[in-house]
């Protein structure tokens, strides 16, 4: 990172404390793992520091114009769309050096309307200029996750190219019910003592070679899953067994009769964010001495937010909502 000097300032600049101590200036805090909190006046993104010296750095905003949940965690982001706001006399950043580590419950330090009077603040830095820019990125795209929950890792899905079995829209890797037959692929893909098998291993009632999960008719008696189900309660197809022996009509191909109807389950799933912070052209300076220092690009570090809502609908649910997935272009972006 290309860092432009000013005044006398050199990063690492040494400072005398009233004890004898030495205190290193660093601003050593890119790629922090951030933590944030919202006040009564405000939003903070903040990095604590207590390994060599008691410091931290923050970035604390207006909170009119940043949404958030109920229960103060940040909204659901949309994917690609960055979130910026200049740096002023509302909006700023701040590096501190205090006499001791900060208590715990710092969301109460950084974000209370007057801040605990200990530990003491023994060098300050504030924001003379710069541009905040956030940057939203799925958290969850790595290989090895399992973003809906099905058992099946992102690779097994074959995110990459995002297979979609039931060419609902939603790519299987985000999709609960791959198969489209109103029967969760967790609930598939469970094998107990005596079910027929795929040379897999796979639950395949059947036998066509077509486990369960990505079969649309399981026991292949024509009549799709989904329909074989009364109206009464059409969202889940194995509660329903017309001759009442425990075996649901859709996997009994003696049973065939069939019941149309419109309803599907709910495919909304959660996933895992996270911002990238970063602060362009960012000028900091020291009150107590008059010196400066400017940074070109400062990339403070990322906020991780888990089990976001993530509401999706099966292209063919005209009662629901927007039927595509608001993601990055590249499944690869913003993995791990």
């Amino acid at each position: 990172m290309r860092r432009l000097l000013s005044g006398i300032f050199l990063l690492g600049l040494l400072s005398a404390c009233d004890d004898g101590d030495i205190i290193v200036t660093t601003f050593d805090f890119e790629n922090s793992n951030l933590q944030f909190c919202d006040g009564t006046s405000k939003n903070v993104f903040y990095a604590v520091n207590d390994t060599d010296v008691f410091e931290s750095f923050s970035v604390e905003f207006s909170n009119g114009g940043f949404s958030l949940n109920d229960n103060g965690s940040i909204r659901e982001p949309g994917i690609g769309d960055t979130i910026s706001f200049d740096l002023n006399n509302s909006n700023r950043a701040v590096y501190r050096i205090y006499d001791a580590d900060l208590p715990s419950g710092n969301d109460a330090y950084f974000c209370s309307v007057v801040p605990p009077s200990s530990p003491t603040v023994i060098e300050e830095w504030v924001s003379t200029g710069g541009k905040v820019v956030l940057y939203p990125e799925f958290n969850d795209l790595a290989g090895d996750s399992d973003i809906d929950g099905d058992g099946f890792t992102n690779l097994e899905e074959n995110f990459i190219e995002e297979q979609d079995t039931d060419n609902d829209g939603i790519p299987d890797y985000l999709d609960i019910d791959d198969d489209g037959d109103n029967v969760r692929t967790a609930d598939e893909k469970i094998v107990n003592v005596g079910d027929a098998v795929n040379d897999d291993g796979e639950k395949d009632t059947d036998g066509d070679g077509i486990p369960n999960y990505l079969d649309n008719d399981d026991d292949n008696d024509g009549v799709l899953t989904r329909f074989e189900v009364s109206q009464d309660n059409p969202d889940d197809p194995r509660a329903f067994s017309s001759i009442g022996d425990g075996t649901p009509n859709y996997l009994n191909n003696e049973q065939t009769a069939e019941f149309i109807h419109d309803e599907y389950i709910s495919h909304d799933i959660f996933r895992n964010y996270r911002y990238v912070l970063r602060i362009d052209d960012l000028s900091m300076g020291n009150p107590d001495n008059g010196e400066t220092i400017r940074f070109q690009n400062y990339d403070l570090g990322t906020y991780a937010q888990a089990r976001v809502s993530f509401p999706l609908c099966p292209s063919q649910n005209t009662d629901c909502g927007d039927n595509t997935p608001d993601g990055p272009d590249e499944p690869g972006e913003g993995t791990n």
